[in-house]
C-alpha cells in the first residue's frame, strides 16, 4: 500500500460517501468462522431478549472504503428435503438465478404439486459487515472484538435511512473513520411467526444512539485523525489480521457447484421421480397408514383481531446504555 495517499484517504469519508458503497450490489465464498450472529434463539439470551452494543467499521478494497457486501444467497435441498447444498446466488452480481427462476416456473404452474414445491427453494438476501463489539450481555467474552457482522434486510434499512438526509435530519455516517455512533442491537420476540411455525425476531427496537466512538483495532491501537502511524497501521491491520470481509464477495460458480444445482434442481422438474431415500421412504409409509374415522364435534369460534402493537424506546433502554458507557 506503498502508493496510497494517507492525506486524501483518511481526509474525507462522508455519509454519501458511505451510502453509495452500501448500495454497491455486485458482490461466492462462505466462511463461517469470525460471524456475529446476534439471535433470540441464543441459549445464552434471556426472555428472547437479545441486547449488545456495536461500532460498525468499514474495509479497504479496491481503492475505495466500502460498507457492506450483499449476498442473495440459497440452502438449496432436494425435492425430498435432502442433500441441501448452501450457495451463493448469481442474482448476487446481477445475473440469472436458477433457483430463483425455477421457484417463479413452480409457482406459475397449474399443478398444485409444483405451487407447493415452489416454497421449498427460498433465495433470501443477508449482508455482512465489519463490526466492534463494544457491549454484548449474552457473551460478554465477545466484548472489545470484531467480527463480521450478518443481518438481514431489516438491518440493512435502518443502515442505509441514516446515512440519507431528510427535510428534518442530517444523514450520518455509521461506518465514520474518527467517531461513529454507536448501534444498539435490542432483539425480542416478534408476533409473527413463519410457515414453519418458527418465532420471527422482532427488529423495531434497534437503533443508532447518539454516543460515538473510535475505532479499536489490532492489539489495543485506536485509530486517530491526526496520526498518520495509527491510519497506515489500521490500513495493515484490515489487510493481514481483521476478519477476512473480502471472502464474502462475489465469485464464480466452479464446475462442482454448477453440476450440484443443476442435479438437485432436477429433482423438481415435471415427471421427475426423485429417488427415494429411507427418510422419504419412511415419511411416505407413514402417509399411506390408513386413518380410523373419528367423529369430532364442529366448534366454532369467533376470531378476534388483536391490535397491532408498537415497539417503543423506554427509558429502561437509555439507562442500560448509560449504564454500559460508564461502566
Amino acid at each position: 500500500m506503498s502508493d496510497v495517499n494517507f492525506n486524501e484517504l483518511f481526509g474525507s469519508f462522508s455519509a454519501a460517501d458511505a451510502l453509495a458503497a452500501t448500495e454497491t450490489k455486485k458482490t461466492s465464498g462462505f466462511s463461517n468462522g469470525e460471524l456475529y450472529k446476534p439471535s433470540i434463539k441464543d441459549e445464552k439470551c434471556k426472555d428472547m431478549n437479545y441486547r449488545s452494543l456495536v461500532r460498525f467499521i468499514p474495509f479497504y478494497y479496491e481503492g475505495k472504503w466500502r460498507t457492506t457486501i450483499p449476498r442473495w444467497e440459497c440452502y438449496l435441498k432436494d425435492v425430498n428435503g435432502e442433500n441441501g447444498i448452501f450457495v451463493v446466488s448469481p442474482k448476487t452480481a446481477g445475473k440469472n438465478c436458477p433457483m430463483r427462476n425455477l421457484s417463479y416456473k413452480l409457482y406459475t404452474s397449474d399443478n398444485a404439486i409444483d405451487k407447493a414445491n415452489s416454497k421449498k427453494i427460498n433465495v433470501y438476501q443477508q449482508y455482512y459487515a465489519l463490526v466492534e463489539v463494544v457491549k454484548d450481555v449474552q457473551h460478554p467474552e465477545y466484548d472489545g472484538k470484531v467480527f463480521i457482522y450478518q443481518f438481514g434486510q431489516k438491518i440493512n434499512d435502518k443502515l442505509e435511512a441514516a446515512m440519507k438526509s431528510t427535510e428534518f435530519t442530517d444523514g450520518f455516517n455509521p461506518f465514520a473513520l474518527f467517531n461513529a455512533r454507536l448501534f444498539e442491537i435490542n432483539l425480542t420476540k416478534g408476533d409473527q411467526k413463519m410457515d414453519n411455525s418458527r418465532v420471527v425476531a422482532n427488529y423495531d427496537a434497534c437503533r443508532f444512539i447518539d454516543k460515538t466512538a473510535p475505532i479499536h483495532f489490532g492489539d489495543g491501537q485506536t485509530l486517530t485523525q491526526d496520526d498518520p502511524e495509527t491510519q497506515k497501521a489500521f490500513l495493515d491491520w484490515l489487510d493481514k489480521d481483521a476478519p477476512k470481509i473480502k471472502n464474502y464477495l462475489w465469485k464464480e460458480w466452479d464446475a462442482e457447484t454448477t453440476e450440484k444445482v443443476n442435479s438437485i434442481l432436477a429433482t423438481y422438474k415435471s415427471g421427475y421421480v426423485a429417488p427415494r431415500t429411507t427418510t422419504a421412504a419412511a415419511k411416505e409409509t407413514v402417509k399411506n397408514v390408513p386413518e380410523t374415522p373419528v367423529s369430532t364435534p364442529v366448534i366454532e369460534t369467533a376470531m378476534k383481531e388483536e391490535p397491532v402493537q408498537e415497539t417503543t424506546i423506554s427509558e429502561d433502554d437509555d439507562a442500560w446504555i448509560n449504564s454500559v458507557l460508564n461502566s
